[in-house]
């Protein structure tokens, strides 16, 4: 019986005691589960740890705040300034990008998320974040200014100008205003826009007057416009600043040789030789513009004497050969030229060849005209067959060979040649109009008529053979079509005097005397002595009494 009691006891005693212990852990327990913060309190505490420098745990506090408080924009920026404390760019950019995703219209947010990008090398989203800033405030020069970079950056010049002509609009600070100049020049430039970049460049040397390089760029935007006074001014005044510089020398010598300003272009060349030396790499180059300068001044002999003398000096050197072949031909001394041109076939390629023989072939085509025109015409025939063994394709020596044929009357053989040239080089207006010459002096108008419409069917500007379609029009009786060609003519030349005339007597001839007389009347203003005109005006005045 006791015995039962005492058990009873101890498991009453073991009971109460692991109640205690359940109701113990569970007092424990709910003391211990974390009340949740408000957000002023989750903000302060944060404050705290980021005060304190504790970033990791500031980081790891603030993800799980908010994974509760997602819209809150104070504790992101916070982790966002963690981040950037910690060097964290890419999670800084992520929460930056969901702040506007909240609220877009944060603009501080936007320009420290433009900021990450370009320090991270991203310029293209940069760009993007920059664009929107400006779309909500186009006044924003911190914008605009990095708008500007990027455009000239990624290579969308006529934007990058834009936002530069914004930046230089409030820009008051000289040295400042002169860089964005700069910037715009060479963006026009990439862009092409050479006239636009010129007027640029033209307002830096205002304030520039010196400046070498912006002298430069004008001189090589005034030789685009072929506006060549201003180039050589420019050329000249940059040998001012630096009388040691050969390239501006250089420059300019080449300027007066494409304008054929011959003499000063003699003396550009004489200064690059005298300066440069035997020595130089450019010195044959600058000895064979010099002798091509002296050959075009009709200064041939010395050209020959300079290039003969430099070819003992430098016999492998064939640029020397082919510009004394060039002299040898000015000088009229074609069989010198022939040989000379014929030691470079020697050594020359199978292409290289076929071009010297051109060359061969044209020399003596102007060796037989020469020929000719001193009479000795059975020379210059079997000239001009030489010629043809060098090129028999040579559609320049079959249209000689038919005026020298048509010289002598020899009009069937002028025919044939004018036809082969043709044949060769259908689009040669020339040839169809040499043809329609000898068609005229054989009387064939009708073939006449239509040489020369092929002649200006090809180059509608070539006002000989209008005036000779329009006479074989006249002598074909078709006066209507005359007429019109012959007014076309003078649309070229209102005081063409034989045009003039002939557009009269088309008149007369139509019966049209009022116009007739009218313009005998413009003949007569242009040419007082025009005596025809004179006579058919007497006689329409006569008969109109």
């Amino acid at each position: 019986m006791n015995h039962d009691i005492l058990l009873i006891s101890a498991l009453l005693i073991f009971v109460f005691i692991v109640l205690g212990v359940y109701f113990l852990f569970l007092f424990n327990t709910e003391d211990k589960t974390p009340r949740e913060l408000t957000l002023d309190e989750a903000i302060s505490k944060a404050q705290e740890l980021f005060k304190s420098g504790n970033h990791a745990e500031l980081q790891q506090f603030l993800k799980k705040e908010l994974s509760k408080k997602y819209q809150s924009i104070e504790l992101r920026k916070l982790l966002i300034s963690s981040y950037l404390e910690t060097g964290n760019t890419n999670f800084a950019a992520l929460h930056l990008e969901a702040i506007l995703k909240i609220m877009p219209s944060d603009i501080e947010s936007k320009q420290l998320l433009a900021k990450i990008y370009l320090k991270d090398g991203n310029k293209r989203k940069a760009l993007l974040v920059y664009e929107d800033i400006y779309r909500y405030n186009p006044n924003d020069i911190v914008a605009i200014r990095h708008l500007a970079s990027l455009y000239k950056d990624i290579s969308i010049p006529n934007k990058a100008i834009r936002m530069y002509k914004k930046l230089l609009e409030a820009e008051d600070v000289e040295g400042e205003i002169l860089k964005l100049k700069n910037i715009i020049a060479k963006l026009y430039l990439q862009d092409e826009k050479y006239d636009e970049a010129l007027e640029i460049y033209l307002e830096i040397v205002q304030l520039e007057p010196d400046n070498c390089e912006v002298l430069s760029k004008i001189a090589e935007l005034s030789e685009k416009k072929q506006d060549w006074q201003r180039c050589i001014d420019c050329y000249k005044k940059l040998l001012e600043l630096n009388s040691e510089n050969i390239d501006y020398l250089e420059k300019l010598a080449q300027v007066y040789f494409d304008n054929k300003n011959w003499d000063e272009a003699l003396n550009s060349y004489r200064r690059l030789i005298d300066i440069e030396g035997s020595q130089s790499g450019h010195y044959l180059h600058y000895q064979n513009q010099f002798c091509e300068i002296l050959i075009n001044s009709n200064k041939q002999k010395e050209a020959i004497e300079i290039l003969s003398n430099l070819r003992a000096d430098f016999p492998t050197e064939d640029s020397l050969a082919y510009t004394l072949a060039q002299a040898y031909v000015a000088d009229s001394q074609y069989e010198k030229a022939v040989e000379l041109y014929e030691n470079l076939i020697e050594n020359l390629p199978y292409e290289q060849t076929e071009i010297i023989r051109k060359y061969i072939s044209g020399i003596i085509s102007s060796w037989a005209m020469e020929l000719f025109n001193q009479g000795e015409y059975n020379k210059a025939f079997d000239k001009f067959i030489d010629g043809l063994k060098y090129d028999q394709d040579n559609s320049e020596i079959y249209y000689k060979l038919g005026k020298c044929n048509a010289q002598i009357k020899s009009f069937q053989d002028a025919i044939g040649n004018f036809r082969r040239a043709i044949s060769i080089s259908p689009q040669e207006s020339k040839y169809y109009f040499a043809l329609g010459c000898v068609y005229d002096e054989l009387g064939d108008i009708k073939n006449a008529k239509t040489a020369y419409f092929d002649a200006i069917s090809i180059n509608p500007l070539d006002v000989k053979s209008k005036k000779a379609y329009a006479i074989a029009l006249t002598r074909q009786l078709e006066y209507s079509t005359a007429i019109e060609q012959f007014k076309e003519i003078l649309n070229f030349n209102p005081d063409d005097s034989d045009t003039l005339y002939n557009l009269a007597l088309a008149y007369e001839l139509t019966g049209n005397k009022d116009l007739a007389i009218d313009t005998y009347r413009r003949v007569l203003s242009v040419d007082s002595e025009h005596q025809e005109a004179k006579h058919n005006l007497e006689l329409l005045l006569l008969n109109n009494l």
